[in-house]
């Protein structure tokens, strides 16, 4: 018997540029999804308005009152009000599953997302889409390039492709490879970072993963080099004002790199995403490099079709210096 298909929601919260979120909110409607919920870290975000006449679309400003309703206070730590959020999102949410994910990680599907949940065993609570990491350096948009896939561990490529600086990337990636999950709804399951959690201690999260051809998740880790500086930038100044989870090791790696040296970041971002024409045959070998059909053009003139979305590299560059001047000039005065 032919399951019906699966209806599906995702979540994020957003400090981006305009375009980012844009592209994300399009896409993704695009692709399938139901239900879109967009949080506003910063309640007078002007994306707010953009996104207005999408019926789809919940948009949340996290003001005060916004967190008063799903807690207490704002949160101190940026990953606890990302979990708030998508649990807000959840209780709003009418659709069998949903996903909770970063604006910068985009679902990109070989079959219909629908179909391919409606496929997963009764049993499964989450189900994980495998993720692939954007390379650099975008050129004419925001979203060119191809992608990298987490090494199999242990694999000795790594190092032959990457030498000293192996250590920091986590199986390859300059961010995670855990990959994100859409959780099912309705059972007592409560949403996190990149898995479910169970409601109750003594109970488990049934895990299913999807197939790369059928489900991935794409992430841009990084718009622009100045972008991904930004972000290990943002990542620094949290810790010093100790707001936020301690990162990864890898991650911190990248911090203590920067830090070492502060007007080496662009250098940095090159050594560690723009890999050579041998370092792609190297990684073309294993499977790990793949160059997926994905624009967000079609979607975004259908989706925005009275509104100019600027993808151009320079346009997020510009909107960091205008917005986020006070971050990037964090390890200029230190």
């Amino acid at each position: 018997m032919v399951k019906n298909l699966a209806t599906w929601a995702v979540v994020a919260t957003v400090d981006e540029p305009p375009a980012l979120v844009q592209a994300f909110v399009a896409w993704h409607l695009a692709l399938g999804a139901s239900q879109v919920f967009i949080y506003c870290d910063r309640p007078d975000d002007p994306v707010q308005g953009m996104l207005a006449h999408l019926a789809n679309v919940t948009v949340v400003g996290c003001d005060a009152a916004h967190w008063l309703r799903v807690g207490k206070s704002r949160p101190r730590r940026h990953e606890v009000r990302q979990v708030r959020n998508a649990r807000d999102a959840d209780a709003r949410a009418k659709t069998d599953w949903i996903l909770h994910c970063d604006a910068d990680e985009f679902v990109w599907a070989g079959v219909s997302v629908q179909s391919a949940l409606a496929g997963a065993l009764d049993q499964t609570d989450c189900l994980v889409l495998p993720v692939a990491e954007r390379n650099g350096p975008a050129e004419e948009s925001i979203f060119d390039g191809a992608f990298r896939r987490p090494y199999r561990e242990p694999h000795k490529t790594g190092r032959a492709l990457f030498g000293p600086d192996y250590d920091l990337t986590y199986r390859g990636l300059t961010g995670h490879a855990q990959g994100k999950a859409f959780m099912r709804r309705g059972r007592s399951l409560r949403m996190s970072i990149h898995r479910p959690h169970p409601s109750q201690s003594d109970t488990d999260v049934v895990v299913e993963h999807a197939q790369r051809d059928a489900l991935e998740l794409l992430h841009f880790e990084g718009l622009t080099a100045a972008h991904w500086v930004f972000k290990l930038s943002r990542m620094i100044h949290a810790l010093a004002e100790n707001d936020g989870m301690p990162p990864s090791k890898h991650r911190h790696g990248q911090a203590d790199a920067l830090i070492a040296d502060p007007v080496g970041g662009i250098a940095l971002y090159h050594r560690l995403k723009c890999p050579g024409d041998a370092g792609i045959a190297l990684l073309k070998r294993y499977d790990l490099w793949v160059a997926p059909a994905f624009d967000p053009s079609a979607a975004l003139q259908r989706y925005f079709p009275d509104q100019s979305v600027d993808l151009a590299p320079q346009a997020v560059d510009a909107w960091l210096r205008h917005n986020k001047a006070h971050v990037l000039s964090y390890l200029r005065s230190e």
